[in-house]
């Protein structure tokens, strides 16, 4: 029986050091330092109305509009459809957003929203599922100074990812009003961001070959390309 015990204590033993040893430290550098900085490129696109963009490999052309309503007591409008390409997707994915009511339930959202969020569909190259839901904060006073919050949820394949309203590669915490940027997370995990605040948008992406990559790319050119009302000046 001693024998026994010892043998399976042993096994128990083996299983816990290979674990151990096959597990690996979690990354504590800042997002900036563990993310490629890639500044965004303009490119010849379909027409004047559909400009074109680059983001490392990932390129594509877009159309918007927006507007506002409010003397009609009518809430800001937005719309956005654009294409991504890359050589590791299957497809160009394509992605139409606008205003909408969103069945993604957002739970871990703290502040006061609209009642209508920024919904995107995908289709394409996206997985099926994908969907991103971006919920807007109601403004206030303090606002002025710092930067409206935006929080949403991007579905792709069998990961969620977060994005959150932060700024990103340093600066003060206010602007003015604006958004200045995003950080985007899965599982609690900064993985990129994209900062709005400098002359050009610079976008963090994963590292080439992470699993992250195509998906955080796509959310977050979701979010340049969505035309926020805080951001705008009419």
């Amino acid at each position: 029986m001693a024998r026994r015990s010892g043998s399976l204590l042993g096994l128990l033993t083996a299983i816990l050091l290979a674990t151990q040893a096959g597990a690996q430290p979690a990354d504590t550098r800042p997002l900036t330092e563990r993310t490629e900085k890639v500044h965004l490129e303009g490119r010849r696109g379909e027409s004047l109305l559909k400009p074109g963009y680059a983001v490392a490999e990932y390129t594509g052309a877009s159309s918007g509009r927006a507007f506002s309503r409010r003397g009609l007591g009518r809430a800001d409008f937005s719309s956005t459809s654009f294409t991504v390409t890359a050589p590791q997707l299957s497809a160009p994915v394509s992605a139409d957003c606008a205003g909408g009511e969103s069945h993604t339930r957002l739970l871990w959202i703290t502040f006061e929203r609209e009642p209508l969020s920024y919904v995107c569909r995908y289709g394409g190259g996206a997985p099926a599922n994908a969907r991103l839901a971006l919920a807007l904060s109601k403004g206030s006073f303090l606002q002025r100074l710092q930067q409206p919050q935006r929080a949403g949820e991007l579905q792709w394949g069998d990961r969620t990812y977060r994005a959150e309203t932060k700024a990103v590669g340093g600066g003060l915490p206010w602007g003015g009003g604006k958004v200045m940027g995003y950080v985007i997370s899965r599982d609690g995990v900064e993985v990129a961001g994209l900062s709005m605040s400098g002359l050009r948008p610079t976008f963090y992406l994963p590292p080439k070959g992470s699993p992250d990559r195509d998906a955080a790319a796509v959310l977050a050119l979701s979010l340049f390309h969505f035309q926020d009302p805080a951001n705008r000046n009419d």
